[in-house]
């Protein structure tokens, strides 16, 4: 009659998901900030935009 209360082995999500948030936060760091800002720095990205800005219909403030 007396029975053991069965242990709960799993594991929550937000246990889970802190595990990779700095992996992902990192990622999301690099691919949406370090590699803009890295391209921007490279002289025929910097040609290509002015060139773009050139043919738009409309005036972007800065660019140009």
């Amino acid at each position: 009659m007396n029975q053991a209360p069965e242990k709960n082995n799993q594991i929550s999500f937000i246990k889970k998901a802190g595990k990779w948030a700095p992996l992902v936060g990192g990622a999301w760091i690099v691919l949406n900030i370090a590699v803009p800002l890295a391209l921007l720095r490279i002289p025929a990205v910097q040609k290509y935009l002015a060139i773009l800005s050139d043919k738009l219909p409309f005036d972007i403030p800065g660019l140009g």
